[in-house]
């Protein structure tokens, strides 16, 4: 069985929709739609989990609002800094920022994962996820165990990105893109499954982000 994406358009590019208990990277730049998409992937969801590293929790609330995206079965792990964290002096003697944030990080999102049980997973701003790791090696070796661990108990995890450099350790990506000929989506990798190949229009509207069944 199939999980919606929340698209229609873009569960026809994808054959009925995403696999169960997978990994999937959205990459793009700034402003091409990744956490639109996020955001209609969990408003369906029973259990759905939003970690936030871009975003504070009540920006991602009154976003998914103005959409009419419903998120009240979805609870959202705000990763976020603190505005006080700018006027604390913070100090690290042996460790770097990264090792010391690391562990309290890691436990806050286990926690919830294991709290929530969900059923689909969003990250908003993955690339943060890669600096809690100190080398280029620690860091893929953190992102594998991190989809490991959140898609274990079957959950669906899609993770929103400006860059794919986690691409080849998820089992789909899907590229966003906006240029002067318009937006476009583009499915580069699915794993376990055919797709429609190719560049694909879309749009961002008040309705949130919609793919023409037309173009698909």
């Amino acid at each position: 069985m199939r999980v919606s994406t929340g698209i229609e358009g873009l569960d026809y590019i994808l054959r009925g929709g995403l696999l169960p208990g997978r990994a999937y990277l959205v990459h793009g730049e700034p402003g091409t739609g990744k956490t639109t998409l996020g955001l209609h992937f969990l408003s369906s969801a029973e259990r759905g989990l939003l970690i936030a590293f871009g975003q504070p929790a009540e920006h991602i609330r009154a976003d998914a609002s103005s959409l009419h995206l419903n998120l009240d079965q979805v609870r959202i792990l705000d990763l976020t800094p603190p505005p006080e964290l700018f006027f604390e002096v913070q100090t690290y003697d042996v460790f770097a920022p990264s090792e010391v944030e690391r562990e309290p990080l890691s436990q806050q999102i286990s926690k919830a994962i294991e709290e929530v049980q969900p059923a689909r997973i969003f990250v908003d701003g993955f690339g943060h996820f890669r600096n809690l790791g100190a080398d280029v090696f620690q860091q893929r070796r953190l992102m594998q165990s991190f989809f490991r661990f959140a898609t274990r108990r079957g959950a669906t995890l899609i993770v929103g990105s400006e860059d794919r450099d986690c691409a080849r350790d998820v089992d789909g990506v899907i590229e966003l893109a906006f240029s002067h000929d318009g937006r476009s989506l583009r499915v580069t990798k699915f794993r376990g499954s055919d797709f429609h190949p190719g560049a694909h229009p879309m749009r961002l509207s008040g309705r949130g982000l919609q793919v023409p069944l037309t173009a698909a």
